[in-house]
């Protein structure tokens, strides 16, 4: 986690790939002292050390740019479900909530990645929201957005081909409540 950090770096735009079942046991001692530092990454608190995707998010958030910035992250369930009230989980999601950050989450279908069949969920953070999102997150129902592979990889049995994309797209632009879009 360290050397992932250049100091002073900020980015506009971050995609990076998804941080799926990463542990951090071995940087527990490493992030639970910086979490003491209220200009560190980890001050809003630490999630359980089997699963270090809020862990990741926090760093990417650490890293925006004060003049706008914009994350694309795929995640599996757990940062949306696990961790009771006041768990680290817990607050990590309250704190990138109450800031504003929380742009959409796309409900992706399942089988798109080739070791893994599980549900997945892309993540839109950006701490520069258009007037109109202010104060709002989107939600977007894209399960049924694929295509069946004609051969399977593995548990890879699904695509999400150009015109899925498209409509996706489409309904994160539209910004509308329907069927598959749902704003709070």
């Amino acid at each position: 986690l360290s050397a992932a950090r250049p100091p002073g770096r900020t980015f506009d735009s971050m995609l990076p790939p998804p941080p799926f079942g990463v542990r951090w046991p071995s940087a527990a001692e490493f992030v639970n002292e910086e979490a003491k530092d209220p200009n560190g990454r980890f001050f809003v608190g630490t999630p359980r050390t089997s699963d270090g995707s809020l862990l990741f998010l926090q760093h990417l958030i650490h890293k925006m740019n004060p003049e706008g910035s914009r994350i694309g992250i795929v995640f599996n369930g757990s940062p949306l479900f696990t961790g009771d009230a006041g768990s680290g989980e817990s607050e990590i999601r309250k704190w990138i909530i109450e800031n504003d950050w929380l742009d959409a989450v796309v409900a992706l279908p399942d089988q798109l990645f080739y070791n893994t069949g599980i549900s997945t969920y892309f993540w839109i953070v950006t701490n520069r929201k258009a007037p109109h999102r202010r104060g709002k997150v989107q939600l977007i129902d894209a399960r049924e957005s694929f295509a069946k592979m004609r051969k399977s990889l593995g548990e890879k049995r699904k695509e999400i081909g150009e015109h899925q994309i498209a409509d996706i797209v489409r309904l994160y632009g539209d910004f509308e409540t329907n069927d598959q879009s749902k704003i709070f």
